[in-house]
């Protein structure tokens, strides 16, 4: 079976950190977050991949590649105009010869595919779409089932007082073929706000299945770091190591340089080339390679991105900090996000701010 994986869009409410990285490449817990959807597909017997882009397109080809080091084989297909997400797919819709999987790179989901395309052969429908709860379904598509898994409601962002069901849609489908022939190719047309509602209207079977593994969005800064925790909780294990205050799960990079005096407290990410200078505090955060702590500096609920520094007795709390920055010495940063190659001057104090250059 052959798989399309969504990577076009522009990650709008992750900015200024999409600013230069595509959504799907922003790291959780060390890797890209399309990394986790490419390995699971693999892993489940998906080889054949295309991976739909426009957004930084380059950027994302440069770091995927063509497939080897995946055990698959990887093609691109390049948006000039944005078709949305059922028009994207339709673009590629020669690829497309059997039953196939559709999964969206910005999301992560590091779940068994495999599993959600038995069950489709199973039903027998022309679709079949895997379900996940969440708390608030009004950002998502809510969706209802009968008893047999039928999906007989579906409903794009409902209001608050129109939401049935606490089951959404993931973001994940098995289709058929034929649905490619209800999908125009003259204007924009996405699958949960368009074509599900239009395969219903017309009485064609559609399933949703609950899927079985991580799925978790990331479509602001907080799921970001709630996501990489989350992940350090599965994979991570207990640090011992002489003069290392840790405790919970850590993923330490074999290549990170941490002194002794320092404090981790699970979940942590250190990647490689990264350095923790003596009396820093790591608390439930990820530092990405060849960051640097200085002495006595905090990061806390929080992301440090690749070769920042975060100065002597700086503090980083619930915030993210993006790449090549520097935060010198006594500056104290809390629920904010800085933006690449930003300086915060020692002794500053910022609270819920977004600093960052403009785009360009």
């Amino acid at each position: 079976m052959k798989a399309v994986v969504l990577a076009g869009g522009e990650g709008t409410r992750l900015k200024p950190l999409t600013y230069k990285r595509p959504k799907p490449l922003m790291p959780v817990a060390g890797r890209p977050c399309i990394d986790y959807v490419i390995r699971s597909l693999a892993a489940s017997g998906f080889h054949e991949i295309v991976i739909t882009t426009a957004y930084l397109s380059d950027t994302l080809i440069k770091s995927i590649g063509d497939g080897p080091g995946y055990n698959a084989s990887i093609l691109y297909s390049f948006e000039e105009s944005p078709a949305g997400t059922a028009g994207a797919v339709r673009r590629v819709g020669n690829f497309i010869d059997d039953t196939f999987v559709v999964a969206m790179g910005d999301i992560l989901a590091d779940v068994d595919f495999r599993a959600l395309a038995d069950v489709h052969r199973r039903k027998g429908g022309i679709a079949t779409i895997a379900l996940t709860e969440v708390e608030d379904p009004t950002q998502y598509g809510a969706v209802g089932l009968d008893a047999d898994g039928r999906i007989r409601k579906f409903k794009e962002k409902p209001r608050r007082e129109e939401a049935f069901s606490n089951l959404v849609n993931a973001g994940i489908y098995v289709l058929e073929p034929d649905v490619l022939d209800f999908i125009p190719s003259d204007q924009k047309f996405d699958f949960a706000k368009d074509l599900f509602p239009l395969l219903l209207s017309k009485g064609l079977a559609l399933y949703g299945s609950p899927l079985q593994g991580v799925w978790m969005d990331i479509g602001q800064p907080y799921d970001l770091w709630k996501a990489s925790m989350e992940v350090v909780r599965r994979e991570g294990r207990p640090l011992h190591r002489e003069g290392v205050t840790s405790e919970g799960p850590v993923i330490l990079d074999p290549r990170a340089l941490v002194h002794e005096g320092i404090v981790l407290r699970g979940p942590c990410y250190v990647g490689p080339q990264v350095e923790v200078r003596p009396g820093c505090v790591v608390d439930n955060a990820c530092l990405y390679e060849a960051s640097r702590l200085e002495r006595d500096a905090i990061v806390r609920n929080s992301i440090v991105l690749e070769a920042s520094v975060v100065g002597a007795g700086a503090e980083i709390l619930d915030s993210v900090v993006s790449r090549d920055c520097v935060i010198e010495s006594g500056a104290r940063i809390a629920s904010s996000i800085i933006g690449d190659n930003m300086t915060v001057r020692s002794g500053s104090r910022l609270e819920n701010a977004t600093v960052s250059q403009p785009p360009h």
